[in-house]
């Protein structure tokens, strides 16, 4: 995105900017580059039931949760480009 708005300026400007001079000025005026949402917000459906669930399992052990195979949905990379998508906001 950043680059395509410099592009649009230097288009019709008789002087031009990098893209960096682009970024530099977003960033000033307080946007920030984010990744976009890709899942829905939680329902009141599945609060209810992440709370029903919670409600069950209350009086588990260490040792029960190690049986358990827990996730937080970390992103592994085995390679240094991911081409992850990045929003201005």
């Amino acid at each position: 995105m950043l680059p395509q708005i410099a592009t649009n300026f230097n288009d019709g400007a008789s002087t031009s900017v990098r893209v960096r001079t682009v970024q530099r000025t977003v960033i000033n005026i307080g946007s920030r580059s984010r990744s976009p949402t890709r899942v829905p917000l939680l329902t009141a459906r599945y609060n209810a039931l992440l709370l029903s669930w919670a409600r069950q399992h209350y009086h588990w052990t260490a040792d029960d949760c190690k049986h358990v195979a827990w996730s937080d949905e970390s992103r592994f990379e085995l390679y240094r480009t991911d081409a992850r998508v990045r929003v201005w906001r």
